[in-house]
């Protein structure tokens, strides 16, 4: 019964957002109006259309994010289960892990930029 109940709260809450979505797209802006105009008449617009983006920080913040993971999953795994040889090859595990990705980005040169 509970898991009905959470399950029909978590339905109900993913419709209402995507429901409130739908409403909130649907508005244009004037700004984004004439921002897309713009470039139908022949000349350009006074702001730039499209942000530059930073590779170098893109990668910084996927080896952030999956190094933070992996690094939650070895401390805390052992709060949460009793300390057995597997949990001690499965931290081995996840730390070689890091260890070959971090060996692997630096030979492919992907720190070069620092």
């Amino acid at each position: 019964m509970k898991f009905l109940l959470y399950f029909l709260f978590s339905c109900l809450l993913l419709l209402l957002l995507v429901f409130l979505f739908l409403i909130l797209s649907s508005y244009e802006s004037l700004s984004q109006d004439k921002g897309s105009s713009a470039f139908e008449c022949g000349f350009d617009s006074i702001t730039p259309t499209g942000v530059p983006f930073s590779m170098p920080f893109f990668i910084i913040s996927l080896m952030f994010f999956t190094f933070d993971v992996e690094i939650l999953l070895v401390c805390f795994y052992p709060l949460f289960s009793s300390f057995t040889f597997y949990m001690f090859y499965y931290i081995w595990f996840v730390l070689l892990l890091v260890l070959m990705a971090t060996i692997f980005e630096w030979y492919k040169g992907i720190w070069s930029w620092l």
